[in-house]
């Protein structure tokens, strides 16, 4: 039987069709809008959404992360905000430390870059307490081993997780979409295929 879509916006044919409805299937994530059910799969991935997406991926559609402590885990995330128990629970496993110390901040609404997300996905699969080898040979031309986040991202490369963006490149600094992020959880997580 030819696949079916459970997606108003994304088609069987579409090349992040599989990735995506693994993510559905896994219970991940329900999409980003409802009547007819949307998937967004050009939007970007903002950091507080990708609180949920990391950590459902990991530990399953059930997973509900411990009840945010006052006053939050970050000056952006007060307790009683949707994604605050999501984000404090990834400050809880040392996944980030915010992106800025004074004040401390989350900054919530910001879109993940793909440099950023390498460290994301790789600390939430491995734990506070994982490095990354050495860069001693750069895969991609836009990161050379000098770059603050190449062992990060070339252990991406690794594990088959990221064949860059094109042309010899990475684009640590293009946001992540929501289509991308698909691809970057699906395999990370080895999620089944639909």
């Amino acid at each position: 039987a030819a696949p079916v879509s459970a997606f108003a916006d994304v088609a069987p044919l579409d090349p992040f069709w599989s990735f995506i409805h693994a993510l559905y299937d896994a219970g991940v994530t329900g999409g980003c809008a409802s009547a007819p059910l949307r998937y967004c799969p050009q939007h970007t991935v903002s950091r507080e959404a990708l609180a949920v997406l990391l950590l459902r991926a990991k530990e399953g559609a059930a997973y509900t992360p411990p009840s945010c402590t006052p006053p939050g885990p970050f000056s952006d995330v007060p307790c009683g905000g949707p994604y605050a128990a999501w984000t404090q629970e990834l400050v809880a496993r040392a996944v980030t430390g915010g992106c800025s110390v004074s004040p401390p901040a989350y900054c919530p609404s910001a879109s993940v870059d793909r440099a950023q997300m390498a460290v994301f996905l790789l600390r939430t699969a491995e734990g506070p307490a994982y490095v990354p080898p050495p860069c001693t040979v750069p895969t991609f031309a836009d990161v050379p081993c000098s770059h603050p986040f190449a062992v990060w991202i070339e252990e991406l490369v690794r594990r088959g997780i990221t064949s860059g963006c094109g042309g010899g490149n990475y684009c640590p600094t293009t946001a992540v979409t929501r289509a991308q992020m698909a691809v970057f959880l699906t395999v990370t997580f080895a999620l089944p295929l639909p």
